[in-house]
């Protein structure tokens, strides 16, 4: 009787265990992982790491403290995972670059190509989420040494080895005139983006979507005024 009683018992636990934990692609599972994430990402870019629980994470989600342990592990994870999250859109955006140095640019339309190249850049980069990632970063520096040296390589380092290699593309067809390539890929970065850049990273505040453009376009004169190379002038027949 006792041995009936027990592979009962193992049935049972085998039942529940199929039952408390479904598949990874079940929708509710899906759905409880994005409440959190979304949670998370809004509270740790508000209030920083340490001022953040898991306890606000999962009222803020609607979702048992529970829940969020299951799907995360830990704040840490969290964390992680949401500075994954923009590295993929780094990585991502870097590849266009390549593609877009790749093909299409012209003497013609070097100037135009290299003005909406910085508009999008400046864009993507000084807006209200990227720039509190970084301020957390910043201030969890000490404590993650290590995540802000990676998101500082897989982000800013990857737009600028993109660059780097764009501008050294077209130095070699002879539209540009650069020696060091990574020299000029970090001077265009900061030229259209450095000052908005600050100046939401120290004061906290954003410039207007027009002034940032502005902003972008005199970077690129500044730009070709130092790279371009020179158009060879018509000669005129005796």
């Amino acid at each position: 009787m006792s041995a009936i009683d027990d592979r009962a018992k193992s049935g049972r636990r085998r039942s529940l265990r199929r039952v408390s934990t479904p598949r990874a692609d079940d929708p509710r599972v899906i759905r409880s992982r994005a409440a959190v994430f979304d949670a998370a990402r809004t509270l740790l870019l508000r209030q920083g790491y340490a001022a953040t629980t898991m306890e606000e994470i999962a009222a803020l989600a609607g979702l048992t403290k529970r829940t969020v342990y299951n799907n995360y592990g830990d704040k840490h994870a969290l964390f992680t995972q949401i500075i994954a999250d923009v590295l993929a859109f780094a990585g991502s955006f870097a590849r266009e670059l390549h593609g877009e140095f790749a093909v299409g640019v012209t003497a013609s339309n070097l100037h135009d190509s290299l003005d909406e190249l910085a508009q999008r850049m400046a864009l993507a980069i000084v807006q209200p989420e990227i720039i509190a990632l970084r301020r957390l970063l910043i201030g969890e520096a000490r404590a993650f040494p290590g995540l802000a040296a990676e998101y500082f390589d897989r982000a800013p380092g990857q737009v600028i080895d993109a660059l780097a290699s764009g501008f050294e593309s077209l130095s070699r067809r002879g539209l540009l005139r650069v020696e060091d390539k990574h020299c000029a890929a970090a001077q265009f970065a900061y030229l259209v983006v450095g000052e908005p850049l600050d100046r939401a990273m120290l004061v906290g505040t954003l410039m207007p979507r027009e002034q940032v453009i502005a902003y972008t376009r005199e970077g690129v004169l500044t730009f070709l005024a130092r790279y371009q190379r020179a158009r060879p002038r018509n000669r005129r027949r005796p």
